[in-house]
């Protein structure tokens, strides 16, 4: 099903859910469970019932071939085998898959031609065969980051940033009744929320905005990424593959993250909350003029273009085709 599409979407979802309370139909995204509660500040205890958010297990099959498996919320599955396809470079269009069938915890997807990436036998999140400093990265996830440091006329203002985590925290409607989602969303420069998506996993809602973008066929080049979760290396990978040139979370960046983030010329803001947020890398695609030593961004944008062209020539030099 698709969830979240629209303005109107969330209030539906939440009414739906309603429904199926009352009617006593299986939630698909939360279960009730009687648990005990305890309350030190009271000194008691009582069995109360309470929502546990629903967890799932997908294999996928691409080309027949074992490819990975997947612990997720059992909703909006298309969305995320083709975000995952996608972000780790299996693919790079969406018409690369010519079919996808889901059945019974089982996703089998045919791809259009034989791919220079050999699938691994075993289910993996990401295989590593390049490295740069102390970053390992794939060398064809390293090529497709090259488009990100080149997107240098993406601007988003301050405010869509506030607005992006303010959305992420009005519409996540399954954490707000079991505390148990992450939850991701897909804007435009426009400030326009193009997906939105939860799940259990950080990591499988960034595929299933991502996902459901592509299949609608937007461009994921103008778009900023914003997200619940601590941002890790491998989140700002699947980003840069997807030529995502924003990440925004509310929660905090890794080391790696950040190093990545910079080399990939992806702009990477934590922390954002209330009225505050904290740019780890390439500022100028959100800020006019620096406040530091009186460097104007439209100066250091200058600096940045050389460093893309510089580290493209070097990405080269590191990586050989498998």
């Amino acid at each position: 099903m698709h969830y979240f599409r629209d303005e109107n979407s969330a209030e539906e979802e939440a009414s739906r859910l309603e429904t199926e309370k009352e009617e006593g139909k299986q939630n698909p995204l939360s279960v009730e469970r009687m648990i005990t509660r305890v309350r030190l500040d009271r000194q008691l205890s009582k069995r109360v019932k309470d929502e546990v958010v629903v967890e799932d297990q997908v294999e996928l099959y691409v080309n027949d071939i074992p490819y990975a498996v997947f612990s997720c919320s059992p909703y909006e599955i298309e969305e995320l085998v083709v975000g995952h396809l996608l972000t780790d470079g299996t693919i790079r269009k969406t018409k690369e898959i010519t079919s996808l069938k889901i059945s019974k915890g089982t996703v089998r997807v045919r791809l259009a031609k034989k791919h220079a990436l050999q699938f691994q036998k075993k289910p993996r999140l990401i295989s590593t065969s390049c490295v740069s400093g102390t970053l390992k990265i794939p060398p064809h996830l390293l090529r497709a980051a090259k488009k990100v440091g080149s997107n240098r006329s993406f601007r988003i203002g301050r405010q869509t940033v506030f607005e992006s985590v303010k959305w992420l925290n009005s519409e996540a409607l399954v954490f707000r009744r079991t505390g148990g989602t992450h939850a991701s969303a897909l804007l435009g420069e426009d400030g326009k929320v193009l997906a939105f998506s939860e799940d259990i996993g950080r990591h499988n809602a960034v595929d299933k905005v991502i996902g459901r973008t592509a299949l609608d066929g937007a461009s994921l080049a103008r778009t900023l990424l914003a997200s619940t979760g601590r941002i890790t290396f491998e989140m700002v990978v699947k980003a840069a593959t997807a030529g995502i040139p924003v990440v925004v979370s509310i929660s905090a960046p890794t080391d790696k993250a950040v190093k990545a983030a910079e080399m990939f010329g992806l702009t990477l803001i934590g922390f954002a909350r209330a009225k505050r947020f904290n740019i780890y890398t390439h500022p100028d695609r959100i800020l006019a003029r620096a406040q530091n030593g009186g460097r104007s961004y439209s100066n250091n944008h200058v600096r940045l273009q050389k460093v893309a062209s510089s580290f493209s020539r070097e990405l080269d030099k590191w990586c050989k085709p498998l």
